[in-house]
């Protein structure tokens, strides 16, 4: 978790002072105006680039979550989890030891980025507005981890999807734009629910809404967990 909060941090502040000259990177590219304008909304070519990488850097901290709640799996499968319940350690705190770094990692890696973009970027008085940008990309996180929980609470031998679920996500995230895929295509993944900040009008439902799936699908793939038998 440190060294993805770490290369988030870096990585925010090179692409954050790249925001301020992304009018002379676009140049008179149309094509890659028009892609940024997709993924970044249509409200000026700077926040439209620091929405477009908050966004991407919400997608990649969908593979930190995923891998972390996967350890769940990994712990399980190579019988290091079951001389562990054997004792006094119960199944949901031992799973919960596991998503605390997964669920709670991923605001601190949003957290970091959002503040190295805001620092990179050099504008205090968008230094709130791009770090609620970063932040505001958790729910469709948030999601993507609680379907891995699931999987790996209830479907053990299907938990490896949980990988081609954020792929796919990847994909449309990074792909669709540059394709100009149909927006119902473009609607299967989370974040394309989630408001094109900063920029865009704060719109509160999608967050809500995403976040209460992802806390359902934790809850019933805990619910899973608990019941089942270990696998040995």
């Amino acid at each position: 978790m440190l060294g993805w909060t770490a290369g988030f941090l870096l990585a925010g502040l090179v692409f954050g002072q790249m925001a301020s000259g992304a009018a002379d990177i676009v140049g008179d590219n149309e094509n890659t105006r028009d892609i940024i304008a997709r993924m970044g909304g249509q409200t000026g070519l700077t926040d439209a680039f620091l929405a477009t990488l908050a966004g991407l850097f919400g997608m990649v901290a969908g593979l930190y979550v995923v891998a972390s709640v996967l350890r769940l799996h990994g712990e399980e499968t190579s019988q290091r989890a079951e001389p562990v319940l054997a004792g006094a350690v119960g199944r949901l705190r031992w799973a919960a030891g596991h998503l605390v770094i997964a669920f709670g990692g991923s605001v601190l890696l949003m957290a970091a980025c959002g503040l190295g973009m805001a620092i990179g970027h050099g504008d205090g008085g968008a230094a709130g507005a791009v770090l609620g940008a970063c932040l505001a990309r958790l729910p469709a996180i948030w999601l993507l981890g609680g379907l891995a929980v699931l999987l790996v609470g209830a479907y053990p031998k299907a938990a490896v999807a949980s990988w081609a679920v954020v792929g796919t996500c990847l994909a449309i995230g990074w792909i669709g734009p540059a394709l100009d895929l149909p927006q119902a295509v473009m609607n299967l993944s989370p974040f394309s629910h989630l408001p094109k900040l900063p920029g865009a009008e704060m719109t509160w439902p999608p967050l809500v809404i995403l976040t209460l799936l992802a806390t359902a699908l934790t809850a019933v793939g805990l619910a899973g967990l608990r019941r089942r038998d270990v696998m040995s």
